[in-house]
């Protein structure tokens, strides 16, 4: 039996389908790609934290504050500990939720005491710089290396009571 006239028959009905088929698939991965929302940017690990550290509500009126340097787990200053220290405290101006000194400016002012921004975080220590600076709170960090970044975990403490009354930690990737 002749099959050609069969075939020739079949075959442009198959390439009419498989076509068909084809137009669906893309009108539908087009239609998707149109009725896509942008995707919002995540907020940066930095910036986080000064919006937790800074939201109301157990606060009167706006705090005097300064930013430590970050420390290690040891106690010892971490080798980003300055950097993450400076950054978390433009970020916490950006908020205008309390009145934060200028860690270099003052600086000069903790050393004649016999202090600095990187001292260690025992209560004494706070209280002596809580004095000199007149300072109602202060913020402290410890920076752990993990991977590819560094953990910041940051702490909002009372100078009067040396009670936390915020903490939070972020992870912040470290480009090297």
């Amino acid at each position: 039996m002749n099959r050609l006239p069969l075939l020739g028959w079949n075959l442009p009905f198959r390439i009419l389908s498989i076509l068909v088929f084809l137009l669906s698939v893309n009108a539908c991965y087009f239609g998707e790609e149109r009725e896509s929302k942008p995707k919002k940017l995540p907020t940066p690990p930095l910036e986080q934290l000064a919006t937790s550290l800074s939201e109301s509500g157990f606060y009167f009126k706006p705090q005097r504050l300064v930013v430590l340097t970050f420390l290690d787990n040891e106690g010892k200053k971490s080798p980003y500990g300055e950097i993450l220290a400076e950054k978390l405290t433009t970020e916490l101006v950006k908020r205008e939720r309390f009145q934060i000194l200028d860690r270099l400016a003052n600086q000069k002012v903790l050393k004649e005491a016999g202090l600095g921004l990187d001292a260690p975080t025992d209560t004494a220590t706070l209280r002596k710089i809580g004095d000199v600076l007149k300072l109602d709170v202060i913020i402290t960090g410890i920076v752990t290396p993990y991977q590819d970044g560094v953990f910041v975990n940051t702490r909002l403490i009372e100078i009067k009571s040396g009670l936390i009354l915020k903490a939070d930690e972020v992870y912040v990737r470290i480009d090297g």
